[in-house]
């Protein structure tokens, strides 16, 4: 039987196991942000997250590796301080759209909720390297989101952006034609770009008037069916007869471009910013449509919960955020539901 060795007074099992176990966690093996990086999209793509996802986690380490000024640096050396940093840096010195030509990037610093969503992509990864053992401790523990004195919400368009907006199309042009019928698409349901440029066919009913949105592109992964209104689902149809015409019969896709390939979301946030230069509107965005839809049903009598379902939003405080109205809505309204002017009207003083 052999003999155990005592190299130290008080070397017992139990004492020996926890200091062999802090030596192998002293000397783990150090891995790079790329490394790292594949090991967590594996873990979350095995959960069953979509590849939009999955190329926002990539594009989010890449800034980050950019700020570090080496795609090869170690996980380890993400601590609060280089992550305060890097806040610091997104707020004053990066510059928006920065690499993208067809995008103004005068200003420096990015807005608030650009900067907490890549805060949330890097607490998502810390969270995860800690709890595989990757990381000794998470540096996110003790950063906190940004916080700004004024809510920031993306801004609906005024009803004369959006006629300014509509009058600029040349309807003989098909280009122009679908980007016209995608616009009013936007603003007769409130669907997300995403969700519109990859509508198929089949996904239209023209007898019921609505469109359904299959859980496999709404963004809450759940299925809902759309209210469409006559004139934007003849739009709809009449699209559906030319596309086919141009490029067969087998088109599945409503949205295609001029050489019958597929029409993107980003072709369409590139479109729209040449027009809003052209056109000298301050912001011009596919999300902004959704924003006019949702103040304009409300304006118009719609309820905020049956709002809250069109839009797809799973809390409703998020659906009143979309909900922005500027001066000239706030008096409108106030002019037409004041109870003053109702008591007045009522006792016969409407003229005081």
């Amino acid at each position: 039987m052999a003999r155990r060795f005592i190299a130290k007074r008080g070397d017992t099992p139990s004492t020996k196991d926890r200091r062999t176990s802090n030596v192998r966690r002293a000397v783990a093996e150090e891995y790079t942000i790329k490394e790292a990086l594949e090991i967590f999209i594996s873990a979350k793509e095995a959960e069953g997250i979509r590849p939009r996802t999955v190329l926002d986690y990539r594009q989010h380490a890449e800034y980050f590796s950019r700020f570090m000024e080496n795609d090869e640096f170690l996980i380890s050396e993400i601590t609060p301080e280089r992550i305060r940093e890097y806040v610091n840096y997104l707020r004053k010195e990066r510059r928006a759209y920065d690499g993208d030509e067809t995008r103004v990037k005068d200003v420096k610093g990015l807005s608030v909720n650009t900067i907490n969503t890549r805060l949330r992509t890097m607490k998502t990864m810390c969270i995860f390297w800690h709890g595989e053992g990757m990381l000794d401790y998470n540096p996110m523990v003790g950063i906190k989101m940004m916080r700004d004195d004024e809510l920031e919400e993306v801004p609906g368009l005024t009803d004369e952006e959006v006629d300014k907006v509509l009058n600029s199309y040349d309807e003989k042009q098909f280009a122009e034609w679908r980007d016209k019928t995608l616009v009013l698409l936007l603003l007769d349901t409130g669907m997300r770009i995403n969700e519109a440029v990859n509508l198929q066919v089949e996904q239209i009913d023209f007898k019921r008037l609505s469109v359904y949105v299959s859980s496999q592109i709404a963004k809450n992964r759940k299925r809902r069916d759309i209210p469409l209104s006559r004139e934007v689902a003849k739009r709809l149809k009449l699209l559906i007869e030319e596309t086919r015409q141009y490029f067969g019969s087998d088109v599945q896709y409503l949205f295609m471009t001029a050489y019958g390939e597929d029409f993107s979301a980003d072709t369409f946030r590139r479109r729209l910013n040449r027009l809003k230069r052209r056109l000298d509107i301050p912001r011009l965005s596919p999300h902004m449509f959704r924003h006019t839809f949702a103040r304009n049903y409300v304006l118009n009598g719609g309820d905020i919960f049956t709002l809250q379902q069109i839009l797809d939003h799973a809390d409703i405080k998020t659906t009143r955020k979309y909900v922005q109205m500027d001066d000239e809505h706030v008096r409108s309204q106030h002019n037409k539901f004041s109870p003053v002017r109702r008591l007045l009207k009522r006792s016969g003083r409407a003229r005081l």
